[in-house]
């Protein structure tokens, strides 16, 4: 059944004029020619940007629409661009009609302009999602930049400390020892057809004494500049542990004679993989600084405890043992590690440094235990095979 226009609208005329007054996406208007707005619903009030209202029309102009010499019927058929050249624009698909004097303006958002608009949201979504993990990215060099500075600025202070220990071993530690050697050196050249044997051994056994132990702390600090350049290799190898502590402790007899002190070696016999002089080193150091602490006339002992992919070494002593408040220091270079020993003997603090460095790269540990006034015991672990 066909059904007329024109009963349609007078049937439903208040309901379609409120619809077109409220509607949102139906876009209305009626000008005059000259500009003055009759009537706008709400839709199209929102595009206007200017006032009055008819220079919202950027493309075409009110004037060019008004301009036409055509005087009723469609004068004009596509897409109005509204708004502003400061401001955001907005585009509706548009049809305008004339009667007399009267321009109506009628349009909304087509299909394919609304599937445009989508396109474009859904690109801009695609470039925001783009920049969004971008920005994740720089952050996430940046954090890696941050830390690669603190990690530098660690190593700077870690050199500083370095550089300031290694100038005070030779501006202090070195100056001593070579001191007392002038010192006694002096005193022969002016004295030696005066003195008795007695009192020339004594000076004789000072001026060897000390020439050992500087020579032993040159030997170190030569070890550790080179470990820190990175001129040390490593040359690990299976090698049983006796082959090591043996030569060590020859070399450490006459220092322990003068105390009195006996040097014990017990437990297994573990071959191990290792670097056998950085190792002889690690156990020339704590034998040492065992016999440096220790009291007249008391042992030293050696113990060997072999595990299943590893053995443990321990270096105990019967000696003075070690402040509570310096256990964690004695690792660090740039701590005042070095107490005089039982003797009055000095030292740096130096080789326990060292012997950490040289038992984490054999990807081992060493650790401490110590009681005042009983003695220290220094434990490392070393791999087998």
């Amino acid at each position: 059944m066909d059904i007329n226009p024109e009963y349609i609208l007078s049937a439903w005329k208040e309901e379609i004029q409120a619809s077109i007054i409220n509607n949102g996406t139906l876009s209305v208007a009626i000008f005059e020619s000259d500009g003055k707005l009759i009537f706008a619903n709400e839709a199209i009030r929102t595009l206007f940007a200017g006032e009055p209202p008819y220079l919202s029309l950027l493309n075409p102009t009110f004037e060019k629409l008004a301009g036409t010499k055509q005087t009723d019927g469609e004068i004009y058929n596509g897409y109005i661009t509204f708004g502003n050249y400061s401001e955001v624009n907005s585009s509706i698909m548009a049809q305008v009609y004339r009667k007399g004097t009267k321009l109506l303006i009628i349009g909304g958002v087509d299909s394919m302009q609304l599937m445009h608009q989508n396109i474009m949201m859904h690109n801009l979504n695609r470039e925001i999602n783009n920049l969004q993990r971008q920005l994740i990215k720089e952050k996430h060099n940046l954090e890696q930049t941050l830390n690669q500075l603190n990690a530098t600025n660690n190593e700077l202070n870690f050199s500083n400390a370095t550089k300031d220990k290694f100038f005070s071993i030779i501006a202090h530690d070195l100056k001593n020892p070579f001191s007392v050697l002038i010192g006694f050196s002096d005193l022969l050249v002016d004295n030696a057809n005066d003195m008795d044997s007695e009192s020339l051994a004594e000076i004789l056994s000072h001026i060897n004494q000390t020439s050992k132990s500087t020579y032993a702390l040159l030997d170190d600090l030569l070890m550790w500049s080179r470990n820190q350049l990175g001129k040390i290799k490593f040359s690990p190898d299976n090698i049983l542990f006796s082959k090591l502590y043996n030569d060590v402790v020859n070399n450490l007899s006459d220092l322990s004679r003068k105390k009195g002190i006996n040097i014990q070696v017990s437990g297994d016999e573990p071959l191990l993989f290792c670097d056998p002089n950085m190792i002889k080193t690690v156990l020339r150091n704590l034998l040492t600084n065992a016999i440096k602490f220790s009291f007249d006339n008391s042992t030293v002992q050696i113990i060997v405890k072999e595990h299943e992919s590893h053995a443990i070494i321990e270096v105990k002593d019967e000696g003075v043992g070690i402040e509570p408040s310096r256990m964690d220091s004695l690792w660090k270079i740039g701590d005042n590690n070095s107490t005089p020993g039982t003797h009055n003997e000095s030292g740096t603090g130096l080789g326990l440094v060292l012997c950490k460095e040289f038992i984490e790269m054999h990807n081992g540990e060493i650790w401490v235990t110590s009681t005042l006034g009983k003695g220290s015991s220094f434990y490392f672990s070393i791999p087998k095979r």
